[in-house]
């Protein structure tokens, strides 16, 4: 029976889309869609959304002013729940069902017309061992010298707050070719007031969502400026930058992904920090198992400040596993390393400085725990930083308990 429907829908969709190329009477195409819109309503009701989005996504795209094609899709999303799971609906269904690309994505530009207007925002608990980041080590050793380290060794625990919130503008003009305007802000509130700061950000993205290779571009610009006593020197900084991103679709839940960032950082307070950084990563994630799922990838840096020491060139790699722990517990784990080389002695030391880090992290999402509808999420991440440098030797535990929120 099974079978049955699926050839059924494919049959539909094939007669659909060859009914735009002929002529046929005004009748016969108000029988057609009657019958269309029938078979995607009992597919709706047997509880097959994603068979249901096809069919009103073939008679949308095929008369984009039908009524009841638009009116179903409607329905359909409504149903789902907030923009965020349809759109996730969406993405998967164009992973899984390449040959309905054309109805899906009809189908998404109708959801974005829809909802042109979206907020969002977040919220976080930022637990650390090492709050303010002092290094690990108390002394450091120069060619003049050896001399006490302020703060040195004297790691110090503490607890952040950190909260987010945006504002989307999208705009759908042709399936599959997609705009997003983004205008947000950040924060986070520490004990200690030269860590607190608020990061207004506005970003331009566009997306091209079909094919097996979706890919993005945004532009973006943020600045984030930091609280501080008086006299404090702050690490105020404006970014702004390019990030592109390319996915592969290899197959069920296995992808390949490749992403580019160039970006210009300036300093208020420490210009000799200002300068360009491009980064590129390649990732790979692929089912292992009946219910995990493993990723991993490599990680390349190049960061030209205007300080010829502060120069550097960063390679790292990472490794990442996922899988359902309980019922509506998920886990996962992940490894990072990264070896960082810089360009110039560093002053006084009389060497090139060199930095090794590693970290692991731990991560759960509690799905039958649900906040306001959202799955609240937490995080830690140990991390060691071995420089021979000894300024910048640092041991850390930082956590995230966090909720991501749609309005």
């Amino acid at each position: 029976m099974r079978l049955l429907w699926i050839r059924y829908l494919c049959v539909a969709i094939c007669v659909l889309v060859g009914a735009g190329h002929a002529p046929v009477a005004g009748a016969q195409e108000r029988s057609s869609e009657a019958r269309w819109s029938a078979l995607a309503a009992r597919f709706e009701a047997r509880g097959k959304p994603l068979s249901a989005l096809v069919v009103y996504g073939a008679l949308a795209r095929r008369d984009p002013g039908s009524l009841s094609a638009q009116r179903g899709l409607m329905r359909i999303f409504e149903r789902l729940g907030d923009v965020r799971r349809s759109e996730g609906l969406l993405r998967y269904a164009l992973a899984v069902e390449p040959r309905h690309e054309a109805a899906l994505l009809t189908a998404w530009q109708a959801l974005d017309r829809a909802h042109p207007l979206r907020f969002s925002g977040s919220v976080a608990l930022l637990p650390s061992s090492n709050v303010e980041h002092v290094a690990s080590e108390r002394f450091l050793v120069t060619d003049f010298g050896t001399f006490l380290i302020q703060d040195g060794g004297d790691e110090t625990p503490g607890l952040g707050i950190g909260a987010s919130l945006a504002a989307d503008w999208v705009i759908h003009p042709r399936p599959g070719h997609r705009f997003r305007l983004r205008a947000g802000l950040a924060g986070a509130w520490f004990d200690v007031a030269r860590l607190r700061y608020a990061e207004p950000s506005l970003s331009l993205r566009y997306a091209h969502l079909g094919g097996r290779a979706p890919w993005a571009l945004d532009a973006y610009l943020r600045k984030r400026a930091y609280d501080g006593e008086p006299g404090d020197v702050t690490s105020d900084v404006l970014t702004r930058g390019l990030h592109f991103a390319k996915t592969w679709r290899v197959g069920r839940g296995d992808w390949v992904s490749v992403q580019a960032r160039g970006e210009y950082q300036g300093y208020r307070e420490k210009p000799y920090l200002s300068g360009p950084r491009y980064a590129l990563d390649l990732d790979r994630q692929h089912p292992l198992g009946a219910q995990g799922r493993v990723s991993y990838g490599l990680h390349l840096e190049r960061g030209l400040p205007r300080r010829d020491y502060h120069r550097y060139t960063a390679l790292g790699a990472r490794l990442g596993y996922e899988r359902a722990l309980l019922k509506g517990l998920r886990g996962g784990l992940n490894l990072g390393l990264e070896q960082r080389l810089y360009d110039a002695p560093f002053p006084v030391v009389g060497k090139h400085r060199r930095d090794q880090s590693i970290s692991l992290g731990v991560s759960v999402a509690l799905s039958n725990m649900r906040v306001f509808g959202q799955v609240p999420k937490l995080g830690c991440t140990a991390r060691r930083t071995y420089s021979n440098v000894a300024l910048y030797s640092t041991k850390t535990v930082d956590c995230a308990l966090s909720l991501k929120l749609d309005f």
